[in-house]
């Protein structure tokens, strides 16, 4: 069964949950992600790329049907954001152990509050989880995990919960039929696999189940290249003014394609179109204009991601350009510029779009 048990995480990895935790251990506060970013930056590393490197299972698509060490955030993710651990982090960070099995005895008694609920045959009964309640049934937690605790209820996929704050630390919460698929854990690594095969078993519904690899040398399934729900926002920032974007869907959706089939030709090929069709949305007819002149939302990130993207254009110039002969090309996936460069360009023309106007002719 695919699942987050025995995953091997690099140290980038391992540190950058500890550096999510930190804050949030010390005051109940998840860290901005610009603050994340920084901590990476002045060791001369992409905390971009590390978080979207975390292993999952079911799904990779944000908010879909998978599960991860993080909720899940799409790319590129903006500064003022705050990035969020779930319980599966409580396997592989020791100081957010005791958090991930507190979490099990407040879920267990959730479940006793559903199993001995009130027997009704003409009315559904509304189960409440109450703190000032949880405190008394559980006296030996500390008070700091009863004021996180809803915050950690509404992060895990599988627990269907609703509820309202009357204060800072009163707060109620429905206790719905969903927490009977615990009935039977008693650990965090019983909750977590549990978790996973819900995910996995609900991914399968929409498409092949993403595996997660037992280790980080193992190679993963790919994911598309653009995301999905970023090609959305492209249709609707379109549909309000005269830019028209069909070609440039097309050719995000072939790279996507191509990218799925890992044919680096096609994907060299697709990026350089991209690059090529974009320009004029800024004001420009060239991208290594954009990327030297544009005033990016994300200044420093994204324009280094646009420099890096017009570097890439001799590579994509070599695939397009050089002529069959005597000696075998060389050219991998591994050539490709990383997905997140591109979607933070795409991004910023969704941004940009409604701010300006295609040429007249």
């Amino acid at each position: 069964m695919t699942t987050l048990l025995n995953v091997t995480l690099t140290p980038d990895q391992r540190d950058l949950l500890e550096v999510i935790a930190a804050p949030w251990l010390a005051r109940g506060e998840w860290p901005l992600w610009a603050n994340v970013q920084h901590h990476f930056d002045m060791r001369g590393e992409d905390a971009d790329a590390i978080f979207h490197s975390l292993p999952r299972v079911g799904t990779q698509t944000p908010f879909g049907a998978g599960y991860g060490f993080t909720l899940p955030m799409r790319a590129p993710v903006d500064g003022k954001d705050r990035v969020r651990l779930t319980v599966a982090a409580s396997l592989v960070v020791p100081k957010v152990r005791p958090v991930g099995e507190q979490f099990v005895q407040a879920l267990q008694h959730m479940i006793h509050l559903y199993t001995s609920r009130p027997m009704h045959f003409d009315q559904v009964p509304t189960i409440i989880l109450r703190s000032e309640e949880l405190e008394e049934a559980l006296p030996d937690l500390p008070v700091w995990f009863f004021d996180v605790l809803p915050d950690l209820l509404s992060n895990e996929p599988t627990i269907i919960t609703g509820g309202v704050h009357t204060s800072r630390r009163a707060w109620e919460r429905e206790v719905t039929r969903s927490v009977l698929q615990y009935r039977r854990v008693q650990s965090v690594e019983g909750y977590i696999e549990k978790t996973c095969e819900i995910v996995v078993a609900a991914a399968a519904q929409y498409g092949p189940a993403i595996a997660v690899a037992a280790t980080v040398a193992a190679e993963p399934e790919r994911s598309p290249y653009i995301d999905a729900g970023l090609l959305a926002e492209l249709e609707t920032a379109a549909a309000t003014n005269r830019w028209k974007v069909h070609k440039l869907i097309a050719l995000c959706q072939g790279l996507n394609d191509a990218y799925i089939a890992e044919n680096p030709y096609a994907c060299a090929a697709m990026i350089r179109s991209i690059l090529d069709h974009i320009p004029p949305v800024f004001g420009h007819t060239d991208f290594k204009h954009v990327a030297a002149q544009h005033v990016f939302s994300m200044k420093r990130n994204d324009k280094t991601h646009a420099q890096r993207l017009a570097a890439f254009k001799d590579i994509a110039d070599d695939v397009m350009h050089r002529p069959i002969g005597h000696t075998t090309p060389r050219i991998s996936m591994d050539d490709l510029p990383e997905p997140i460069r591109l979607n933070a360009i795409l991004n910023e023309v969704v941004i940009v779009m409604p701010k300006s106007a295609p040429p007249t002719t």
